[in-house]
This record gives C-alpha cells, sequence and structure tokens, in this order.
C-alpha cells in the first residue's frame, strides 16, 4: 500500500509546506459558483469588473446595485450574493470585502482546479500552498496554487485570471502569458522529479477556431519545448478540464 502523501514527497526533495493550504470545505462550498464562473467567464468578466469599480468608487457618485445588472449577469450576482462575495455597502453600491476580491481576482479558479483534480482521481491535492525550501545554504519559498498526487507522482498547476481575449498587440497580456509559463517550468525545474507534469490554467482563449491555429503561436511553441501543459479558456469547461487533470496525473 503506497505510503506517500504530497508532504513527504517534498519533504524528501528538501521542500516543506508552510502554514495553511486553501480551504477544502470552502471550496466544495463554493463549487455551484466555480463552475457557474468557468462556463460564463466572459459574462462574469464584465460583472467583476463593475463590482471590482464600485469597491474602489470613493466619490460614491457611481452605484452598481443588483437591479442595475444586465439579466446576463444576474444569475452570477445571486450565486455570488447567497456565497458573501459580494454586499451593499450602505450606499447602494454591489461591493466586495477582503475575502471576495481574493475571490473573485482568481481565488475561485484555484478552487475550480483543486475540485478537478479531485473528480479526476487525484489521491491527493492541495491548493494555495506556499512551500519552503533549502537548497545547500540558501532558503526561499513558492507559492504553487495546485499540487496533485498520483501514487508517488506529483503534478504542478499555476492559476492565471487574465483577460479572456488575447489582443497581440497588448505586450503586457503577453508578457504576463509568457511568464507564467516560465515560472510553471521552473516549479517543475525546482520541486518535480523526471516524467512529473506541469501545466498553466489561464483563463485566456488561445486558439483561433476559424483559422484553426494558435492565437499565440510563440507562446505555444515555448510551452512545447519546456514541457509545460497550457490549459486555455477553451478548456475551463468541466468535462475538458478533468480531462485535462486527468492527463496530467496520468503522465
Amino acid at each position: 500500500m503506497n505510503s506517500s502523501t504530497i508532504e513527504s514527497l517534498l519533504k524528501a526533495r528538501g521542500a516543506w509546506l508552510k502554514g495553511q493550504h486553501g480551504d477544502e470545505a470552502a471550496a466544495y462550498a463554493h463549487a455551484g459558483l466555480t463552475k457557474a464562473i468557468a462556463q460564463q467567464y466572459s459574462v462574469f468578466e464584465e460583472l467583476r469588473d463593475k463590482i471590482f469599480k464600485a469597491t474602489e468608487e470613493t466619490s460614491r457618485e457611481l452605484k452598481v446595485t443588483a437591479q442595475e445588472f444586465s439579466a446576463a449577469h444576474q444569475p452570477l450576482v445571486a450565486l455570488l450574493n447567497q456565497m458573501g462575495m459580494t454586499i451593499d455597502d450602505g450606499f447602494g453600491n454591489l461591493i466586495s470585502d477582503a475575502k471576495g476580491r481574493r475571490f473573485l481576482s482568481g481565488g475561485w479558479l484555484e478552487e475550480l482546479a483543486w475540485l478537478a483534480a479531485k473528480e479526476a482521481g487525484a489521491d491527493e491535492a492541495i491548493y494555495g500552498q506556499v512551500l519552503g525550501w533549502q537548497v545547500k545554504s540558501y532558503v526561499g519559498e513558492n507559492e504553487i496554487d495546485l499540487i496533485m498526487r498520483a501514487g508517488e507522482q506529483l503534478a504542478f498547476v499555476s492559476c492565471k485570471a487574465l483577460r479572456s481575449e488575447l489582443n497581440m498587440a497588448d505586450r503586457k497580456h503577453r508578457n504576463r502569458l509568457m511568464d507564467a509559463v516560465h515560472e510553471a517550468d521552473n516549479l517543475c525545474d525546482h520541486f518535480g522529479r523526471a516524467g512529473e507534469r506541469v501545466a498553466v490554467l489561464v483563463t485566456t482563449d488561445l486558439f483561433d477556431e476559424i483559422k484553426n491555429s494558435p492565437r499565440y503561436n510563440a507562446l505555444m511553441g515555448k510551452a512545447a519545448v519546456l514541457d509545460v501543459r497550457i490549459i486555455p479558456l477553451e478548456e475551463l469547461g468541466w468535462d475538458k478540464l478533468v480531462a485535462a487533470m486527468a492527463e496530467l496525473l496520468e503522465a
């Protein structure tokens, strides 16, 4: 019987778990919301930006109430309210507190990835975990969005909640995508072993269905060279995401 755990495997690699990882009970409680966000990400983007704008508004001249959102937004507004991710600030603005802002800005994606890992059959999975490490006299730490285990093999996933639409003229967006691939590769180089996989789960549409080609060839080429699996917006649907996680575990 395999007695390995994520903690024991990392310990053998000179790393250790620091502090608390993501709340698994919360991830299960938010499952309906996270899956709904994934299914309607472009709608969620608009909704999130409106909420953030209202949250940051200091003059109170711009009020964003639940009634002012479009019909497309209303189901997500209801779920966000139900889960306590948005509140009324007393001035009629629908805003988010610190917990809500963290969830809306990317915490939901980590939770979704963890749920998909469990559904894919991971023996163990943790999300939102900080790892401490030591190499010779050097010590440091890294935050890893998702670590999965299948037997004695680990897999790592970096989650990036970015704009869904890729404009190739937007150098900042392109750089963030490329940096994400390099960061993921570094994680696997540091904490991984031969045969273990790493992926970047990103909310950007990276495949042009009309042209039947990648939207960012250099990114895909770099990922292929580094053996980093990119899971783009096109695979954010539940069944496809679970399949992608299973692929990482089977590797």
